[in-house]
């Protein structure tokens, strides 16, 4: 029996809400999150649907809590007044304001985790409303993408 089909028989033994959960799981941990949980769940046996929306509910909990720390980082230091802007800040919002908010959202996967973007993007003090609209659509875009090659790679093995 191979790995796939032996990961499928105990995930198998597993209730349908502890599935669910782990997934959900994987979604919130920075580096896995959407991607990696949708891939995880569908190799793992789970139907797609309920792999990329486990993963993806689990990404937006964790999107949700790095804006909010982003906000407070952000309130923390304009706090004690204006200070000088740092140069990786400044490079950061130059590209920022270069590609605009869409397109970092949507690239920022292929350097840093979807978690960490948005907290940087919300303390560095880009729009906090277009930032959660665009890293939601990062998360669901990724967490169906991977969703989907990871159902291909299995049809393609099978």
């Amino acid at each position: 029996m191979d790995m796939i089909e032996q990961l499928n028989v105990f995930v198998d033994t597993l209730h349908p809400v502890v599935q669910v959960l782990a997934v959900l799981v994987i979604g919130i941990v920075p580096f896995l999150e959407s991607y990696v949980g949708a891939g995880i769940g569908v190799v793992a046996g789970m139907p797609v649907v309920l792999a990329v929306g486990a993963a993806v509910i689990g990404n937006l909990i964790a999107l949700a809590a790095a804006v909010w720390l982003g906000d407070r980082a952000r309130r923390g230091i304009t706090k004690g007044g204006a200070k000088p802007q740092s140069d990786r800040r400044r490079k950061l919002l130059a590209r920022v304001d270069r590609y605009g908010v869409p397109i970092a959202s949507l690239a920022a996967p292929t350097l840093m985790a979807i978690s960490i973007t948005p907290f940087a993007m919300v303390a560095a003090g880009l729009n906090r409303q277009q930032v959660i609209i665009w890293q939601a659509i990062t998360v669901v875009v990724w967490g169906v993408a991977f969703g989907a090659l990871a159902l291909g790679a299995l049809s393609a093995l099978g």
